[in-house]
């Protein structure tokens, strides 16, 4: 009777492990083929357990991935290492290579480049290993940046009637007056003043802004 008792405690026990570590539905009917690298899309549940859960013993068909010289071990998404207390789940490693994602990963399109995101990490499926790397988590996009053309010089507002200091006319215009300004004589026309000066060896006029 003891040794029954013993049998059925340990069936219990490798029941409830077996729950525990059961990938979800959608996951359970996830198969590798040609182009599973194309998953179907859906509603994204994420992962049922969390980095820093500690399972006494590793899910069955877990398989073992080196990076780095250090071992991990993979199943459902996740990673484990051994730890004095168990097995702790731990955040992917970069760079660990696996053939298989469960169903629920998420295929996303950042940068023109595709990824597989299950929980915080991030893959990419390599066609010539025929499995999924984890790498760095993509950066943002950045904000587009508005370009604001450089304004155009500003060019000198012209006087009144048109003119521009600094104009050179060769006549004045109907209906000018001579005025003398501080010994200077001048010729002005509506808000406007030429100043006579000699070009070519004859005269010609310079609009001043007085």
């Amino acid at each position: 009777m003891k040794l029954l008792k013993s049998i059925l405690g340990a069936s219990a026990c490798i029941a409830l492990a077996a729950f525990a570590f059961s990938p979800s539905a959608d996951a359970r009917g996830y198969e590798r083929r040609g182009d599973h690298h194309h998953h179907r899309g859906g509603y994204y549940r994420g992962p049922r357990v969390s980095i820093g859960f500690i399972a006494p013993a590793l899910p069955l068909g877990h398989v073992r991935v080196a990076v780095g010289g250090r071992p991990y071990y993979y199943h459902g998404g996740h990673f484990y290492r051994h730890s004095p207390r168990g097995y702790v789940v731990v955040a992917a490693p970069l760079g660990a290579s696996v053939v298989t994602l469960p169903a629920s990963a998420v295929r996303v399109q950042l940068g023109g480049v595709t990824y597989y995101q299950y929980g915080d990490a991030y893959y990419q499926w390599y066609p010539a290993t025929r499995t999924y790397v984890v790498v760095a988590p993509p950066a943002p996009a950045p904000a587009p940046v508005a370009v604001v053309p450089a304004p155009a010089p500003a060019s000198p507002n012209p006087g009144p009637n048109g003119f521009l200091p600094g104009q050179v006319v060769e006549t004045l215009p109907n209906g000018y007056a001579a005025e003398v300004i501080n010994g200077i004589q001048y010729y002005r026309y509506g808000g406007n003043y030429f100043l006579p000066t000699q070009r070519d060896g004859r005269e010609v006029y310079v609009v001043v802004k007085l």
